[in-house]
C-alpha cells in the first residue's frame, strides 16, 4: 500500500484563493459578459488591422523582456544603465545578425550544389515506379498529356482569328520603387523598429513599470505588482527554458547529420533551432528538410533511415528526460490551449505571430487570474482545474458516468486516505445533488442512480479499509496532533457507533460512507437504513453513540422528530447529528438541536465527536 501519510500535510492545506483557478463568486453567474466579449472582438479586431504596427511593437517588448535580466546583470557588475542596454542591445543584434549570415551562405551552397543530386533523385523516382509498376503515375501522365492537348487545339483554333498582339513594358524609376525596393526594405524597416523598440524600453523598464501599475491597479499596488512579477517570471522563464532545450536538441542533430554524411549539417541544425519555437509542429517540420536532403544526396536509401533514426533518437531522449528536466514550472497552459493560441496568433500576425503564441497567451492566461472581467482566459486555457473535485465528480455522474465514483477513489486513496476522499470528493457531490433534488431539478431516478452508484462504491473500498488497517497496525503514529483522519492512529478502537442517514437515499449512501470510514479508524461500525424500526436491526453490536447523517445545510423539522424518535427507543446511547452541507452554501453552521447530544460539520469533527469517550454515569 503507498504511504499516503507524507502528502497528506500539505495537500490538506486549504489553497489560497485563485490558486487552483478562478473560483466564481455568485455561485452560478456567468463568469463573463456580452461586454467583456465585445470588447475582445473589437480588441482583435484592431490587432488585425494594425498588425503593422503592433506586431513591432509586442516582438519589441517580448525581446526587451528576454534581455532585462542580462541588463540587470550587467547593472549589478557597476556598469552605468545606458551602457549595460547598449552592450546587451548590440551583443544580442550581433547574434542575429551572425545567424543570418550563416543561414544565408547555408541556403547558397545548397542551391550551388542541387544538379548534383538530380540524378539520385530520379534514380529514386524511377525505383518507387518500378516497385509499383507505374500504374498511378502512367494514367496521372496520359490524363496529363490529354488535358494538355485539347488546350493547344483551342489555342491553335482561335489563334488563327485572333490577331497577335505583343505588350512592351517600360519600367520606369517609380515602378522599380514600387516593386522592387520598397518591399527589399520593408524587413530591414521592421527591424529598425523593434531595435528601437527594445533599447527604448530597456532604457525605460522602471518608467513602464509605474505606468503599468498605475493603469492596472491605481491604488492596488500590491496586485499589480504580484500580476507583473507572475507574467514576468514564467515568460521569461518560458523562453529561456525553450532556448536552453531547443539549443540541446539542435546541436546533437547538427552533429548527427555531419557524421552520418549530410551536407549543410549547419544549416539544418539553424533550421532546428528556430522551428522548435513553433509548439508542437516545430520538430516534424524541422525533419522534413533532411530528409529529403538525405534523399537527394545517397543513390540508396540508408541515409534517408538514419537521418530518420537521428530525429526520433533526439527526439524521443528531449521530449522525455531534458524537457521535464527544464520545464520545472509550468507555463501556466493546457496542450489544446498551446494549440488554439497558436493557430490564432498565426491568423493574427502571421508567421510571427506563431512564435509569439506561447508567451503572448501566458501574458493573458496570468492577467485573467488578477482581472475578474478576464476570468475566461485561464478558465478556457489554463492547465488547472476550475471546478472543485466534489463538483466535477458531481458533473460527471450527471453525465451518466456511474464509473466516475470508481474512478475518482481510486485516483484519491492512492495518495489520500480514505476518509480524506470521502470528506472533500464523495459526500459533498452527494451534498451537491440533494440540494439539486430539494429544489426540483434533479428527478428521483437521476437522484437514486447516483445513490446506487455511492453505495457499489463503497462495496468497492472495502478492500481499501482493510489495508488502513494494517497500514496503522504496522508502524508508529507519525503526528499525534494532526487530524484523526490523517494522524496514522487508529483512533476508533473500542468504539461502537452506529450511522443513519437522515431523509433520503443520498443520506443513507453518505452514511455507508461515514460507516465505512470510521471502521477505517478502528471502530466497530454499522450503518442502517433511514427507515429502520431500531433497536431490531443493532443485533450484538450495542452501540455508545448514534449518528445521524444529513445531507442538508438546515436540517429540517423532520430530522429533529428523528433525533427524538431515536431517543426514546436508544436510551443511554449518544446521539448526535453529522452534517454535510453542499460546498459554497451561504448558511453558516446551524444550532445544535435540542434532541441531539452533538453537531458536527465534515468527517474530522464527526470522527472527534464519534471516539469521544462516554461521560461516565452520574452516581
Amino acid at each position: 500500500m503507498p504511504d499516503r501519510r507524507a502528502e497528506d500535510s500539505t495537500t490538506m492545506a486549504s489553497d489560497p484563493p485563485g490558486l487552483l483557478g478562478p473560483q466564481d463568486p455568485d455561485g452560478g453567474a456567468s463568469v463573463t459578459s456580452l461586454r467583456t466579449l465585445a470588447t475582445i472582438a473589437v480588441v482583435c479586431a484592431i490587432l488585425y488591422v494594425g498588425k503593422d504596427l503592433f506586431l513591432p511593437l509586442a516582438l519589441g517588448m517580448l525581446i526587451a523582456f528576454i534581455l532585462t535580466p542580462v541588463v540587470n546583470f550587467l547593472r549589478r557588475r557597476g556598469l552605468r544603465d545606458t551602457v549595460s542596454v547598449v552592450l546587451t542591445v548590440m551583443a544580442a543584434a550581433a547574434l542575429v545578425g551572425a545567424f543570418v549570415l550563416i543561414l544565408a551562405y547555408q541556403i547558397s551552397q545548397i542551391g550551388a550544389n542541387l544538379p548534383q543530386y538530380q540524378g539520385n533523385v530520379l534514380g529514386k523516382v524511377d525505383t518507387l515506379l518500378d516497385a509499383g509498376n507505374g500504374r498511378v503515375i502512367s494514367h496521372l501522365q496520359g490524363l496529363v498529356e490529354n488535358i494538355s492537348a485539347r488546350l493547344q487545339a483551342e489555342t491553335a483554333a482561335s489563334g488563327d482569328a485572333a490577331m497577335k498582339v505583343e505588350v512592351v513594358e517600360h519600367t520606369g524609376l517609380s515602378d522599380w520603387l514600387t516593386g522592387v525596393i520598397l518591399p527589399a526594405l520593408t524587413p530591414v524597416g521592421i527591424f529598425g523598429l523593434v531595435f528601437v523598440v527594445v533599447i527604448f524600453a530597456l532604457l525605460e523598464r522602471a518608467t513602464l513599470r509605474d505606468r503599468l501599475v498605475q493603469l492596472i491597479g491605481g491604488t492596488n499596488i500590491l496586485a499589480t505588482s504580484r500580476l507583473l512579477a507572475e507574467a514576468g517570471s514564467r515568460v521569461s522563464t518560458y523562453l529561456v527554458a525553450q532556448l536552453l532545450v531547443n539549443i540541446i536538441y539542435a546541436v546533437p542533430i547538427w552533429l548527427g547529420l555531419w557524421v552520418i554524411g549530410v551536407p549543410n549539417a549547419l544549416f539544418f541544425g539553424l533550421v532546428t533551432l528556430v522551428l522548435r519555437f513553433v509548439p508542437y509542429l516545430g520538430s516534424a517540420i524541422s525533419a522534413l528538410l533532411p530528409l529529403l536532403m538525405a534523399f537527394a544526396v545517397s543513390p540508396d536509401w540508408s541515409l534517408v533511415l538514419w537521418t530518420g533514426a537521428l530525429f526520433i533518437l533526439v527526439e524521443f531522449v528531449t521530449s522525455n528526460f531534458i524537457e521535464p528536466w527544464f520545464y520545472g514550472q509550468r507555463t501556466g497552459l493546457s496542450p489544446l490551449a498551446v494549440i488554439v493560441s497558436a493557430m490564432f496568433w498565426t491568423w493574427l500576425w502571421g508567421p510571427v505571430g506563431l512564435i509569439m503564441a506561447t508567451p503572448l497567451t501566458v501574458c493573458l492566461v496570468v492577467i485573467g487570474h488578477h482581472v475578474p472581467s478576464l476570468r475566461l482566459f485561464p478558465i478556457m486555457l489554463g492547465d488547472e482545474p476550475v471546478l472543485a473535485e466534489s463538483a466535477r465528480l458531481y458533473d460527471r455522474l450527471l453525465a451518466g458516468q456511474s464509473f466516475a465514483f470508481t474512478e475518482a477513489a481510486t485516483t484519491s486513496t492512492a495518495q489520500h486516505y480514505l476518509a480524506d476522499y470521502y470528506d472533500r470528493s464523495a459526500i459533498p457531490a452527494l451534498a451537491l445533488a440533494q440540494a439539486d433534488h430539494e429544489a426540483g431539478l434533479l428527478s428521483d431516478y437521476q437522484t437514486n442512480r447516483i445513490a446506487r452508484s455511492a453505495l457499489i462504491l463503497t462495496q468497492d473500498l472495502e478492500a481499501v479499509v482493510e489495508e488502513e488497517l494494517a497500514a496503522a497496525q504496522e508502524r508508529p503514529a507519525e503526528d499525534p496532533k494532526a487530524p484523526l483522519a490523517t494522524n496514522g492512529v487508529l483512533d476508533g478502537i473500542d468504539r461502537r457507533v452506529v450511522v443513519m442517514g437522515a431523509r433520503t437515499v443520498l443520506d443513507d449512501a453518505a452514511a455507508q460512507m461515514l460507516s465505512q470510514a470510521l471502521r477505517a479508524e478502528g471502530a466497530q461500525s454499522l450503518a442502517v437504513h433511514r427507515r429502520s424500526a431500531l433497536p431490531g436491526p443493532l443485533g450484538v453490536l450495542k452501540p455508545e453513540t448514534l449518528i445521524l447523517v444529513s445531507l442538508d445545510p438546515v436540517p429540517p423539522r423532520a430530522v429533529d422528530y428523528q433525533l427524538r424518535q431515536l431517543r426514546r427507543r436508544l436510551p443511554g446511547v449518544r446521539i448526535g447529528l453529522a452534517l454535510w452541507p453542499p460546498p459554497q452554501t451561504q448558511e453558516g453552521p446551524p444550532e445544535k438541536l435540542a434532541s441531539a447530544d452533538f453537531l458536527a460539520q465534515g468527517m474530522e469533527a464527526t470522527l472527534a465527536a464519534a471516539f469521544r469517550p462516554p461521560e461516565p454515569a452520574a452516581a
